[in-house]
């Protein structure tokens, strides 16, 4: 890797100084090794712009294979092991001396003594999902023991290892912890291919947002800021990955810099708020803003000038300066020169809706529905439409900021269905074409769940038990193979639980979230002749689906 330094700037000339640098502790050199014998090739990179969190680690490329040995990154012990059908999947956390934690996500599997202890942990839960943690003492490791092996699991687009370095947390070892980038330790890794500067869009204060052309000249009227959309590659890696930082100059002097060397976990959520989420949610191209929104300030943006947008007197003419850069300095830059002409000061303001702080509580009650929202739950101050539709649906949706709010809220919704059970009532979100619901409760005729959505909501009725279909095997057929697959499902409410057990004992079923998939391990556990076999799934409203095999061996 290239020598590189954090950029430093004085507070003296910038409005919105709050970056906490790296340069104040020494990141080791070499205390880390690549936890996978394989040259590193990234098909994601850190702090990645993604819909609602930024991209916490390294994703390493493993030649589209599963099963590729994962090994020790440090010296430390097994803090702790999560497994969910969801997110990272199956994860394992070590724990090191001086401080840091190593994470590795979407695994297939955990090696020796920790396969033992989580298979031990699942049977003693009876349960696929656990959330273990260890004693310094029950699981060290030495730096280089094989611990785990690589997979596709959780939220997983493809076979891959995700490799966090973490420092501080709770005990729970992600609450209130940062994560760093790991390529800043040492690790080797070969990038000589610079970035690219895909895009750059103008948002002016009272007007339509519209797109640079390739001439590198705009024309503007009032107040505006700007979008960058840039991507990296790297020998090895894909071609569209994230970028390191991103730096803004108004003719020659430094105006913005977005950096991604570190970012705390509590926070990630706060990305939807730096890009312009409409756009990303419909094209995957993330446009990063340089405007500030109250609510979204984090050590990302070490640098903004003012609030981000640009007032520049009328009739004059200037210079816009774009750099991007890779994480081993490799850049790409871009000039505009903007003309401005006359044109109101004033933005355009929404008139539609209550105004509500984005910094304070606020309760809305009609007959029909009431909502809560914490403080802080909206990035800046706007106004929350909110109707009752006539369909019976409820509508609230912000007039300025269209972005999904940052903190749960509590959605009460008065009402029943016709012959329909208060118990078998959720409230469902819907786009149109798209529907989910939430973990309801209810009070009588009030319904109540904590959504992280803004759109329309209503009742729906989930009457309907879940689905239960062997893949690969018949009742009272022969075996061909020894692992078990079956695909359960739900029309609306989701899957609550599920168990299997064969010959009367609880047997371990691995749950694939991406293919609704039950697979079952039976080596040494099936007898000879007949066996019999179990599946029960319940959903999220208490409809439950059991279904019994002959199996025969």
């Amino acid at each position: 890797m290239k020598h590189r330094t954090i950029l430093l700037v004085c507070a003296s000339i910038i409005f919105n100084f709050q970056f906490s640098t790296l340069n104040s502790q020494e990141l080791p050199q070499g205390y880390f090794r690549n936890p996978m014998n394989l040259d590193i090739g990234l098909s994601a990179t850190f702090a990645e712009f993604r819909a609602g969190h930024f991209h916490s680690g390294l994703d390493m490329r493993t030649g589209g294979a599963v099963d590729q040995p994962v090994y020790a990154a440090a010296d430390g012990y097994v803090a702790k092991v999560s497994i969910s059908p969801w997110g990272g999947g199956k994860i394992l956390y070590i724990k090191h001396p001086n401080g840091f934690i190593t994470v590795y996500m979407h695994l297939n599997g955990y090696a020796n003594a920790i396969g033992k202890a989580v298979l031990k942990e699942q049977y003693a839960r009876q349960s696929y999902s656990i959330n273990k943690l260890f004693a310094p003492d029950e699981l060290p490791v030495k730096k280089g023991q094989l611990v785990a092996y690589s997979g596709n699991t959780g939220g997983s687009g493809g076979p891959h290892l995700h490799f966090e370095i973490r420092r501080g947390g709770a005990n729970d070892l992600h609450t209130h912890s940062t994560t760093i980038n790991p390529l800043l330790f040492g690790l080797p890794y070969t990038d000589n291919i610079n970035p690219v500067i895909r895009g750059v869009r103008v948002y002016p204060e009272d007007g339509e947002p519209f797109e640079v052309g390739k001439d590198n000249t705009l024309s503007v009227s009032g107040p505006f800021h700007l979008g960058i959309y840039a991507t990296d590659a790297a020998e090895g890696s894909t071609a569209k990955n994230g970028v390191d930082h991103m730096e803004v100059y108004l003719d020659g002097t430094l105006a913005f810099l977005y950096t991604s060397e570190a970012l705390p976990t509590d926070s990630s959520r706060m990305v939807n708020a730096l890009i312009d989420y409409p756009l990303f949610a419909r094209s995957r191209q993330a446009y990063l803003l340089t405007r500030a929104l109250p609510g979204a300030e984090g050590p990302w943006i070490p640098v903004r000038m003012g609030d981000g947008i640009f007032h520049l007197r009328p009739g004059s003419t200037h210079h816009i300066g774009i750099k991007v850069y890779d994480i081993n300095g490799n850049f790409a830059e871009r000039t505009l020169t903007v003309t401005v002409k006359e044109g109101s000061e004033k933005r355009k303001m929404e008139s539609e809706g209550i105004a509500v702080k984005y910094d304070q509580p606020f309760n809305y009650q009609l007959s029909t529905f009431t909502f809560q929202l914490k403080p802080f739950t909206l990035y800046a101050d706007d106004r929350l439409c909110c109707k009752q539709l006539e369909n019976g649906a409820v509508s609230i949706t912000p007039a300025v900021n269209d972005i999904p709010p940052h903190l749960s809220y509590s959605l009460s919704i008065r009402g029943s269905l016709p012959g329909v059970p208060w118990n078998k009532t959720v409230i469902a979100w819907s786009n149109g074409t798209k529907v989910s619901a939430y973990k309801t409760t209810h009070k009588g005729d009030l319904h109540t769940a904590s959504v992280r959505d803004w759109g329309q909501f209503t009742l729906m009725a989930d009457t309907t038990a879940p689905s239960i279909r062997p893949v690969n095997f018949s009742e009272g057929k022969p075996l061909k193979a020894t692992t078990l697959k079956i695909r359960i499902g739900d029309n609306l409410a989701g899957v609550e639980t599920y168990n299997c057990y064969l010959n009367g004992s609880w047997i371990l079923a691995e749950f694939d979230g991406k293919t609704a998939t039950l697979v079952i391990d039976t080596r040494g556990k099936l007898k000879a002749g007949k066996n019999t076999f179990t599946c029960t799934v319940t959903d999220g409203t208490g409809n439950q689906t059991k279904t019994t095999w002959t199996l025969v061996k």
